[in-house]
């Protein structure tokens, strides 16, 4: 039997092959954006909450000062108990309000690191957190 050239070309054109790749080809840079973007946000979750267990961490020490300077300690307990925590304190700005203040008054500790996603904000310009930061306030000891 032989094949006339225009009955191959019909062929071809009704032939799904190379279809499901062509589709595939499509859709995997949006899937592969959801699933790095998903683990670049719940990257950025466990940062902060690590930022929020050292601030408290922070606070605590503080709270046990009840005379003289204690932003050295405070900063120092944030940056020990976020290097215990798997994060970089590199960056990391502390400020305590109310050290060495009387019994029963706050304490108010803010810690501020700088943050960068790894994926989101190189897809998404305008998505950016340039630091992350946790208030954590306890009285006085």
């Amino acid at each position: 039997m032989k094949v006339i050239p225009s009955q191959r070309l019909q062929h071809l054109r009704k032939s799904e092959r190379g279809s499901t790749a062509v589709e595939f080809a499509l859709i995997l840079p949006i899937l592969a954006s959801l699933v790095f973007g998903a683990i670049d946000f719940g990257r950025m979750l466990w940062f902060k909450e690590v930022l929020v267990n050292a601030t408290r961490v922070g606070a605590r020490q503080g709270t046990l000062f009840a005379a003289g300077n204690g932003q050295a300690q405070i900063k120092a307990a944030v940056s020990a108990s976020l290097s215990a925590g798997g994060v970089n304190p590199s960056g990391l700005t502390v400020v305590a309000n109310g050290v060495g203040s009387p019994q029963g008054q706050p304490l108010n500790v803010v810690s501020t690191i700088p943050w960068n996603y790894f994926v989101i904000d190189k897809l998404i310009p305008a998505i950016s957190t340039p630091n992350l930061q946790a208030s954590v306030t306890m009285m006085m000891e």
